[in-house]
């Protein structure tokens, strides 16, 4: 049962993280459009091999984290700040006057897979973002750092990220214009999230 949990434990966690449109699910929507499924499939397939490898990192950072309280507290600290950094960042670009961007082609389509790859090493939020969810069901004794648990949690989110990619694929063209709303203001949503992190974790640290 425990391992069950850590299964669905990753897989929600993924799939939850994911599914905001975002570089990597609207490229491979992009791609399903503009060239064909298989395409699209293969860049997420990419994509999703280093999401995997992000989130067995997080999960080694989270376990030493929570072997190492001290370190913890004072990492705590340090992310407040850079979530308050990075509220004032994205409401400053999302105000910013907005700048025609220039299509990118890749003359090779064969290397849809490798492309992937790259784009999704590039995204810096995805190894603490795995890291604080972790520590988070550990502090709710949901989740336990033993090495059978964190595989069966990587491959919960192996699936979960798979199967927002075959979403995105699968239904991009009956929700393109309601998802361009959510473009448009990406940068307001990841600030609001941001933000509300950075306001809960000062509350904490107050009232501790």
């Amino acid at each position: 049962m425990e391992y069950l949990i850590s299964l669905l434990l990753g897989f929600l966690i993924a799939f939850i993280g994911i599914l905001p449109p975002g570089m990597l699910n609207m490229m491979v929507a992009k791609l399903s459009v503009n060239e064909n499924k298989k395409a699209g499939l293969l860049f997420g397939y990419g994509a999703g091999l280093i999401v995997v490898l992000q989130c067995f990192l997080g999960l080694y950072f989270a376990k030493f984290l929570d072997s190492h309280p001290v370190v913890s507290e004072n990492l705590k600290k340090f992310a407040v700040l850079i979530f308050i950094v990075l509220t004032f960042v994205f409401i400053y670009n999302g105000l910013k006057p907005k700048k025609e961007k220039a299509e990118v082609t890749i003359e090779n389509k064969k290397n849809r897979f490798l492309y992937g790859m790259i784009l999704s090493s590039f995204n810096m939020f995805a190894i603490p973002y795995y890291v604080f969810a972790s520590l988070t069901l550990s502090s709710k004794n949901i989740f336990k750092f033993s090495t059978s648990s964190n595989l069966f949690f990587v491959a919960g989110a192996g699936l979960g990220t798979l199967l927002v990619f075959h979403i995105y694929v699968s239904i991009f063209k009956k929700i393109e214009n309601k998802v361009g709303f959510l473009i448009k203001n990406i940068n307001f949503i990841i600030a609001a999230i941001t933000g509300i992190v950075a306001i809960s974790s000062i509350y904490k640290m107050v009232s501790s």
